[in-house]
């Protein structure tokens, strides 16, 4: 029961970073703004890494598992998330993220042989079908630099189609390695590998401009801090969540995120998000409702 908690905490974390990342990735661009993020993570983890260590062993089934979770969800995923939230804004790149849900229960079925009960089940559906409601109504400003569209809004769709499979696939991948590891080195772990390969990518590509751009100290502190609170401190509570967790019901609880970004943007746009999408955020707590009575 305390992992769903830990997944809508998690939840409510990431509306908020995919609020304030929307236009310092639109000036750092999609790659390098998931290399910044990662940074903030690896200096402040790296106390606790280095103390805990010394008594860890992993296994090799494990290490591959952290590698590709890190090459899938972080290296591909995110980058695909911040694709789609640099064309198209943070609500419907919520709304795109929300079919991991389907995909991961699908997933988790087939490969892990974990399936909710049939309560779960219809809490899972039930946010969902809130989740498409919520965000499909929810009126917007039409001048507001949040929810402009930028560039092939055909990209943006693919990239958020793209990041709800690899956050799946990431998540079927995690949950064997976390059954005896500490879900924060893993966490770390997981930063670090993806780090590293975009870093080596980075100066193979100096197209991207990255340290031209780091010089405008604002948008790199907010690069940093978003990646502080939602790989850091939202990921890992994920992580958390998705070890005691059935990762089916921890993604479509971590899938709020829809759902908290509506309040998140009501405050940065002064917009009213209209009474349909408060009907689905209503839907989709009755849904959560469902899971935590289950």
């Amino acid at each position: 029961m305390i992992s769903y908690f830990l997944a809508i905490f998690a939840a409510t974390i990431w509306a908020i970073t995919g609020s304030i990342s929307t236009r310092p990735v639109r000036f750092f661009g999609s790659y390098n703004y998931n290399f910044l993020r990662l940074i903030g993570i690896i200096i402040l983890f790296a106390p606790y890494v280095f103390i805990k260590w010394s008594g860890i062993y992993l296994e090799n089934s494990i290490i591959l598992g952290i590698f590709l979770s890190s090459l899938i969800g972080i290296v591909i995923g995110d980058t695909f998330l911040f694709i789609c939230l640099k064309r198209i804004g943070p609500r419907r790149e919520a709304l795109l993220f929300s079919i991991q849900i389907p995909c991961t229960i699908l997933m988790a079925h087939i490969f892990l042989d974990d399936l909710p009960n049939p309560q779960e089940l219809i809490g899972c559906g039930l946010i969902f079908l809130g989740i498409l409601v919520a965000i499909q109504f929810n009126k917007t400003i039409k001048n507001d630099d949040l929810e402009n569209i930028q560039g092939n809004k055909f990209v943006g769709l693919f990239a958020g189609v793209g990041l709800a499979v690899c956050q799946a696939i990431g998540i079927i991948i995690m949950k064997p390695v976390l059954t005896n590891t500490d879900p924060i080195i893993v966490s770390y772990l997981r930063v670090l590998i993806a780090a590293i390969a975009m870093f080596i990518t980075i100066l193979f590509m100096p197209k991207l401009n990255l340290w031209t751009k780091i010089k405008n100290i604002k948008q790199t502190s907010i690069a940093i801090f978003s990646g502080i609170l939602g790989m850091g401190l939202g990921m890992t509570i994920f992580i958390i969540a998705l070890k005691g967790g059935n990762p089916g019901i921890v993604s479509a609880l971590s899938s709020t995120m829809p759902i908290m970004i509506i309040p998140v943007l009501w405050i940065a746009t002064k917009n009213y998000t209209g009474h349909v999408s408060v009907i689905g955020a209503a839907i989709t707590c009755i849904g959560a409702a469902l899971i935590f009575l289950g």
